[in-house]
């Protein structure tokens, strides 16, 4: 009687497992079905595979040699077969497995992971394509489309998609490194051409609309400005050789310009925010200045950063203010450095008038007056001596 008992409930647990493990079968056979969005193939729904096989198709469809109809098809795993009598509507493919041809099969043969066998009564209207295992076609074996093989699917990159906290904090650190270029530039322009810079913060304190007027005009003729010297350059054989050198100069005497007066424009911000210590010098208050200029600036651009990914309204009209206030800054920048000859001159001086020479350069010398002068003979004895001064007795000094 006990050994009955134990022989049921052995049946019951080997029935147990055998229930189980036909049910992972299953669910392995059915595999997952998904819909996905495929670029060029669209939406399409995956189904009877599982997910690693839905990858590979997914990764099949994006290669060029094999295409959307991987998706667009009868899936199958493991080897297949059609048989002499059977019709296959549509494209067939094989994962994992050799796909034998027998029958007809009204689209594609594909096999991915395995081969295609094109027996002599087999018969496919579309591609045959095969990845990894190559195609074999009987000599009485038809194909009407074209034999393609690869020996891999190539793997499927996928760039991965950060969070909301992830994407503010790569906008902020981008923003906060493009300032901080600009202002190891600023220091090094400092450093070189303070003086110039200078006189440009100077211009631009003068008057705000009338730099921004100049500046304005002058983005304005840019342009024509280019087409022009092309054009008077093309009017001669070396000119037209010259022509890539001078559009090369030209852009960067144009972007020299156009930084010599941002950073201007920016010490001028920073010289009426922040207040000069006593004891500080006149480099160090420039340099105090044109960081404070800069970081005010960036403020707005920060905080578009910040609010670009939960906020985008928000961060659209913000980037607009900070960019109108970025293009003044450097519109009235480019004015002022106009103004100044690029530096080199005070905006107060009036164009077309000739600087005077620096003090202790000494004067061109006179040649002297001709009416006195006469051959001097070979013999090298004075012939004509330079008048002096007599006084009134008579008598020469």
């Amino acid at each position: 009687m006990r050994q009955l008992i134990r022989l049921v409930r052995l049946a019951a647990l080997a029935g147990v497992t055998i229930a189980s493990s036909s049910a992972a079968a299953d669910a392995q056979a059915a595999g997952d079905s998904a819909s996905r969005t495929i670029p060029g193939c669209g939406a399409i729904t995956i189904a009877n595979v599982s997910t690693a096989q839905t990858q590979l198709l997914v990764r099949a469809a994006l290669d060029p040699i094999v295409g959307c109809d991987v998706v667009r098809a009868t899936h199958r795993s493991g080897d297949y077969s059609v048989e002499a009598r059977d019709t296959v509507r549509g494209n067939l493919v094989v994962l994992d497995g050799t796909l034998h041809v027998r029958g007809t099969v009204l689209g594609s043969a594909i096999a991915l992971n395995g081969a295609v066998v094109i027996d002599s009564s087999g018969h496919v209207l579309g591609n045959v394509i095969s990845a990894e295992h190559g195609a074999t076609i009987t000599p009485n074996g038809r194909v009407d489309g074209e034999l393609r093989t690869l020996d891999a699917v190539a793997p499927l990159t996928t760039t991965p998609v950060g969070g909301p906290v992830t994407g503010t904090l790569a906008s902020l650190m981008r923003t906060a490194a493009w300032f901080g270029i600009v202002i190891l530039l600023g220091i090094g322009v400092l450093i070189n051409a303070g003086e110039a810079m200078q006189r440009v913060t100077t211009a631009v304190q003068s008057g705000l609309g009338r730099n921004v007027a100049v500046g304005l005009l002058a983005q304005l003729a840019l342009l024509p400005l280019l087409v022009l010297t092309c054009v008077m350059l093309a009017l001669t054989l070396i000119g037209i050789l010259l022509i890539p050198f001078a559009i090369v100069a030209y852009v960067i005497a144009v972007l020299g310009l156009v930084v010599l007066g941002g950073l201007g424009a920016a010490q001028m911000v920073g010289a009426g925010m922040a207040r000069r210590r006593p004891a500080m010098s006149e480099r160090g208050a420039r340099l105090q200045s044109l960081i404070t200029g800069m970081l005010l600036l960036s403020v707005p651009w920060l905080i578009a950063a910040a609010t670009s990914t939960s906020m985008p309204m928000l961060a659209a009209a913000v980037g607009t203010m900070a960019f109108g206030l970025t293009w003044l800054a450097v519109t009235a920048g480019l004015g002022a450095t106009l103004r100044t000859r690029g530096g080199t001159r005070s905006h107060e001086e009036p164009w077309g008038v000739r600087r005077p020479a620096p003090s202790g350069t000494p004067l061109p010398k006179e040649p002297p007056k001709p009416e006195w002068l006469t051959p001097t003979p070979l013999t090298g004895v004075v012939a004509v001596k330079r008048p002096t001064a007599t006084t009134g007795s008579g008598r020469r000094r």
